[in-house]
């Protein structure tokens, strides 16, 4: 056994808050980093569930809630390219929901095909949920939002509600599909152009609008040229045609950069992550800082400082690792605490070896800096 596990074992009770302060900081760091993961994967949700290889929108869509009404027709256009071999369309309208005596709260109408096979729907809804909403006035809801909708979880299933003050029906409650913002209600495009139609108070247009033309393509087909090439087809000032990531990139980046909420949250995100290194490295230096007498021991009977440098940094090493597994295990609990919460928390494989790496760098630079008082460091200091 080398002589720095020899230490860590003998003291382990000196070293326990410097692999806790690793080990909490390396959580604090991946549960930020996962909320904020988890806030964009919420905006983008319908987008990157659907089967959908392209999107056609407005131009003046630049995130996904922010939809702009497009006409139908493109749908057929876009069918005539020799590699699609499937189009829909999807509503997606500002709403007022209210149920018994609540409130009314805003929410967001998703208009699908009520197939399971349909393209729009969600890869959750299609085993059987989205085939429901083909009764009239039947609508879905998220179970992380029973609450803000006033909805009893027990008896979610057949309750009623006003959607722009006509009667619903909840006929199925969905799971990891609620939004950032207002929450989603899935309905068939039928019930979806029925409610919107009665809240302008006039029907819907000759014109037919959409907010989206989702197109499906063949298998290997090229997203980005047959992209191009409807692109050609429809007037770029008019319409605009995406690859499903393209959207999805588009949406995330709006929220980051050009709203308040998503620049607040990335600054909170960064704030706690130097925090959480500022403070293990200065709890991890001061606790090698407190064994200074024992290596001026060594210096006095000849131990060359470059060989108490080595002791050192293994050291850190090792607190590193361990409080790297310890965070791992840590936002394991985390992550199982925010599902049960339905709180949006994504631990993708990269965030993961991201937050480990960087525990085990803050650990081994925090052993870097207190390199500089063992250097310093004389075998007088025993006689202090």
């Amino acid at each position: 056994m080398s002589l720095a596990c020899s230490i860590l074992l003998h003291d382990w009770r000196r070293f326990v808050p410097a692999l806790l302060s690793v080990a909490f900081a390396g959580v604090l760091m991946l549960v930020q980093l996962g909320l904020l993961l988890g806030m964009f994967g919420s905006v983008t949700v319908l987008v990157d569930t659907a089967s959908a290889d392209l999107w056609i929108t407005s131009p003046e869509t630049q995130s996904f809630e922010q939809s702009r009404d497009i006409p139908a027709r493109l749908a057929a256009l876009a069918g005539l390219h020799p590699q699609v071999i499937h189009t829909e369309t999807m509503q997606l309208h500002d709403a007022d929901w209210r149920s018994g005596t609540a409130t009314r709260v805003a929410v967001s109408l998703v208009g699908l095909r009520p197939e399971g096979r349909s393209i729009a729907c969600p890869e959750v809804l299609r085993a059987a949920l989205c085939a429901r909403l083909s009764a009239p006035m039947s609508v879905l809801v998220d179970r992380g939002d029973l609450a803000k909708l006033g909805i009893e979880p027990g008896i979610a299933l057949g309750q009623l509600a006003e959607v722009n003050g006509r009667r619903v029906r909840v006929v199925g409650v969905t799971s990891g599909l609620r939004s950032i913002g207002s929450a989603y209600v899935f309905a068939s495009e039928q019930t979806e152009r029925a409610l919107a139609a009665h809240a302008a108070d006039a029907d819907t247009d000759a014109d037919d609008p959409v907010s989206f033309v989702l197109v499906q393509l063949l298998a290997g087909a090229d997203a980005g040229s047959v992209r191009d090439q409807l692109q050609s087809l429809m007037r770029r000032p008019v319409y605009r045609v995406w690859t499903a990531a393209e959207f999805s990139m588009q949406s995330q980046r709006y929220w980051l950069l050009e709203s308040g909420v998503g620049a607040g949250f990335l600054f909170s995100s960064m704030l706690g992550l130097v925090i959480g290194i500022v403070i293990t490295s200065q709890t991890l230096r001061g606790v090698i800082l407190g064994s200074l007498r024992e290596y001026a021991t060594f210096r006095a009977i000849g131990v060359p400082a470059r060989r108490l440098s080595a002791v050192i940094l293994e050291q850190s090493l090792w607190i590193g690792l361990c409080g790297a597994l310890a965070t791992l295990v840590l936002s394991a609990v985390a992550s199982l605490l925010a599902r049960s919460f339905y709180i949006p928390l994504t631990l993708t494989p990269w965030a993961i070896v991201s937050a480990a790496l960087l525990s085990i760098a803050t650990a081994v630079m925090s052993g870097l800096l207190a390199l500089r008082e063992l250097y310093r460091l004389e075998p007088v200091e025993l006689l202090r």
